[in-house]
């Protein structure tokens, strides 16, 4: 298959599986646009910007700092033990960082070889249709712990419970087969579930081999 638009590939994976890693050596490596969602989402709350109204409107204005900003941490306080808050903000962010990642690729599409989308809710939002293929970095739990505590200095039990509150592999993997098997695309390759068990020198060398795959399927 012949493809001069850019192909596009879903990366998700728990938290600690090593994504950034990832996006960072293909960005470094191979001509590739990296697009994440967790940057659009804070775009999207910015003064001016689509969902900046609509957010104080939901929380009240007291969500609102001394520079006019949004505040993350009175937003995040705000819905945190309230599941129905956070469903409502959600319903608020997440159409606009879809509708901004899809206005990227079509301004990028002819730039670049490969765009690569980062975000967690990749299925359960829903994105298969402007994939050619989703790539899972699937880590052992206790490894993504160490990567965790390691990093960004967690506890152990709250490594555990964002890990538990995450979906896992067998959602994904799930929501792959359900688009197969609705879909008439022929360019919809699947699932690809890229293990991250041992060390950066290993990880980097199944990027390059996947990436071989995908240049020999597209013929560039």
């Amino acid at each position: 298959m012949k493809q001069n638009k850019a192909y596009i590939i879903g990366v998700t994976g728990g938290i600690g599986s090593g994504k950034s890693y990832v996006l960072d050596y293909l960005e470094s490596h191979y001509n590739a646009l990296i697009i994440k969602a967790d940057d659009i989402g804070n775009e999207v709350k910015l003064r001016g910007r689509e969902c900046y109204e609509d957010i104080i409107l939901l929380l009240g204005k007291d969500v609102v700092g001394d520079d006019k900003e949004i505040d993350k941490k009175v937003m995040a306080d705000k819905i945190f033990s309230d599941s129905s808050l956070k469903e409502k903000v959600n319903a608020i962010i997440h159409p606009a960082v879809k509708k901004c990642i899809k206005k990227t690729i079509a301004d990028n599409e002819m730039k670049y070889k490969y765009i690569l989308i980062e975000a967690a809710l990749l299925c359960e939002d829903n994105y298969f249709d402007i994939l050619n293929e989703l790539w899972e970095i699937r880590s052992e739990t206790e490894i993504r712990i160490k990567r965790l505590m390691d990093s960004r200095s967690y506890s152990y039990e709250k490594c555990q419970k964002i890990i538990a509150n995450q979906n896992d592999s067998s959602y994904i993997e799930k929501k792959n087969e359900d688009y197969i098997n609705t879909t008439d695309r022929d360019d919809y390759y699947g699932l690809k579930v890229i293990d991250n068990n041992t060390d950066f020198d290993s990880l980097k060398r199944k990027l390059d081999e996947v990436m071989e795959v995908i240049d020999e399927r597209i013929g560039n």
